[in-house]
């Protein structure tokens, strides 16, 4: 039988060129009707192999993204056991002089403190990435158990008090009595709200910070606000993504790894809630966290375990 060539032309940035070999209908004249029909599936055909190709390298991408991410996850998590261990047996050593050595020089001793707050700086830092590289990993577990939280969060954010006021701010705790017991996590509820407080200390130089506990309905809220500086609307939507720092803050403090947000909405995320954030520049900011009000027959239906992330660019 007759066959007709037709040229297939490169379709997208993905597509190849080549030839398509079509056998002919010996009883239907070859004709510009004809023509047009093999010319249609030509490009058909051209269009499903770019697209086939293209689905392909996308697969390929987020195949080497997610192996980029565990390596990063693996590698945080290897570095923060790393520095632990020896972070740790350095501390020992320095709380036992402080604690025994006050006769040393004055001199001595502030550079015996300074060793100290710096070092607990750096191991609470560490154990923010180890904290992360495990919820990344899908290797956080939660231990809920009910707690009376307005107590639980007065006395963590009672920590505070001495370091806010003696920066000249006022610092306001006003955790409203709950019905009932809460299910949550103690370390990790501790940890949301230290981060929380910490960051509204950080980045306020004068006024005030609140912080406040009450009953929404079906919920319990949160609320961490201060009159600090506030965050640009451009920033806003990026705040909670991983590794991001604002840029040019003016902090009292320069120490981060940008994830303490992106950590506290994962554990937030854990006890099936929410958290988001409202902000004026060179105004203040406030940030709400909001968690199902979960009684001991609903403890089931609660998130245990962080599931395991896809990579995402911010």
């Amino acid at each position: 039988s007759d066959l007709a060539l037709i040229p297939m032309h490169a379709s997208g940035t993905s597509g190849r060129a080549g030839v398509l070999v079509v056998g002919l209908n010996p009883y239907r004249l070859l004709d510009e009707g004809y023509r047009n029909f093999l010319s249609l599936v030509s490009g058909q055909i051209s269009a499903s192999i770019a697209n086939g190709q293209a689905y392909d390298e996308e697969r390929k991408r987020a195949e080497a993204l997610a192996e980029i991410d565990r390596a990063k996850i693996q590698f945080f998590s290897n570095v923060s056991h790393e520095f632990r261990t020896p972070l740790t047996l350095m501390l020992g050593p320095v709380e036992g002089i402080l604690r025994t050595g006050r006769d040393l020089p004055p001199d001595v001793l502030r550079q015996l403190e300074a060793v100290h707050r710096n070092s607990l700086r750096l191991l609470k830092l560490v154990n923010s990435l180890l904290d992360f590289s495990k919820i990344e990993a899908g290797r956080m577990e939660a231990s809920f158990e009910p707690t009376n939280l307005s107590d639980l969060t007065g006395e963590i954010a009672g920590v505070f008090r001495a370091a806010i006021e003696k920066a000249n701010l006022a610092f306001t705790v006003r955790c409203l009595p709950l019905a009932d017991p809460v299910l949550v996590d103690r370390d990790m509820w501790e940890k949301i709200v230290l981060n929380l407080v910490s960051n509204a200390f950080k980045f306020t130089h004068e006024g005030v910070v609140e912080v406040e506990l009450r009953p929404a309905g079906e919920s319990v809220e949160l609320v961490v606000a201060d009159t600090g500086i506030g965050i640009p609307p451009e920033e806003l939507p990026k705040m909670f993504n991983r590794f991001h720092r604002v840029q040019d803050s003016r902090g009292r403090t320069h120490e981060g790894t940008g994830i303490g947000l992106a950590l506290v909405q994962e554990l937030v995320k854990l006890h099936g809630g929410t958290i988001r954030v409202e902000s004026v520049l060179n105004a203040g900011s406030r940030f709400t966290v909001s968690i199902p009000l979960m009684r001991e027959e609903a403890d089931a239906r609660r998130p245990r375990n962080g599931a395991r992330r896809t990579h995402r660019r911010s």
